[in-house]
């Protein structure tokens, strides 16, 4: 047990030195389990995250699910399930700058010239959007495949629909603009900025779908508690344009056999605005009833 402790300290260490321009933040849950039947489990869980480096909360979120066993002789095992989700996501304050696209003709100097045209962006000032909050419903349907060879091995592939609706939401948007500009000894320039005005910035709801694709494998240590596992998950938008990275690597840790404590790190990447890339220290308690 200790050297998968250690293992797990000095792998997240090394992780999360990596793209230090990332975000880091932690991830914490709770979940409760009731087993309706053999085959049946519905669940609840609540749960909390940062981001900003740990500053500020990111998104507080509650959810319900259920799964239903379908298949499992042992070796292979199939199960389907469906869980709602509600989260109220927090958008930080952000500052842009702001340019326009000019049109400048050439000046033609000589009868060999021959005229054009170019486009260039000029630096007009900057907008300051203020922090708010959102509130998103998450729906997620998955069929599960497990595949288990012995005692101590075990993989599994999992096929998620989601459908995200996202609430609408508005915030203050200050437009700063150059009044100003003046050269230093030093060559460079410095601006002085007035208010343009304060705009009501409204955010009209919005629905999106993705498929996430999500592969596992988890290791049963032989006369011990610690169960390491390692997870690889891709997400591609159906109804707009998203590639999403999900890589976590944790142990759960058994208390007893209705008591469970999961430690994890995972570092996700996406190519949208939707979350922050960076890397995330989670812990999650899970209770079976």
């Amino acid at each position: 047990m200790k050297k998968v402790l250690t293992f797990l300290v000095l792998s997240c260490s090394l992780l999360t030195s990596y793209a230090q321009s990332d975000d880091f933040g932690f991830d914490f849950s709770v979940g409760a389990e009731k087993k309706l039947r053999p085959g049946t489990h519905v669940s609840l869980e609540g749960g909390v995250r940062t981001m900003d480096h740990t500053k500020k909360v990111d998104r507080w979120t509650v959810g319900v699910g259920a799964d239903q066993r379908l298949f499992d002789n042992g070796i292979f095992d199939l199960k389907v399930g469906l869980k709602w989700e509600y989260m109220w996501i927090n958008y930080p304050e952000q500052t842009k700058d702001k340019t326009e696209n000019y049109e400048y003709e050439h000046v033609v100097l000589d009868e060999n010239d021959e005229p054009y045209s170019y486009y260039t962006d000029d630096y007009m000032g900057y907008n300051h959007r203020h922090q708010f909050w959102r509130g998103r419903h998450r729906t997620s349907l998955s069929l599960t495949a497990g595949y288990q060879p012995n005692k101590r091995w075990s993989f599994s592939w999992k096929e998620v629909v989601q459908y995200s609706h996202y609430n609408k939401a508005k915030t203050t948007m200050d437009r700063y603009r150059v009044e100003d500009v003046e050269e230093d000894d030093n060559g460079d320039l410095a601006y002085t900025y007035y208010l343009d005005n304060d705009n009501i910035k409204e955010y009209k709801a919005k629905d999106r779908v993705l498929l996430r694709s999500k592969v596992g494998v988890d290791y049963n240590i032989r006369k011990c508690p610690v169960d390491p596992y390692l997870s690889a998950e891709y997400g591609c938008g159906l109804n707009y344009s998203a590639n999403k990275w999900k890589f976590s690597a944790g142990a759960d840790f058994k208390i007893n056999k209705q008591n469970k404590i999961d430690l994890f790190y995972r570092y996700q990447t996406e190519d949208d605005d939707d979350e922050p890339n960076g890397h995330f220290i989670g812990l999650a308690y899970n209770i079976k009833f």
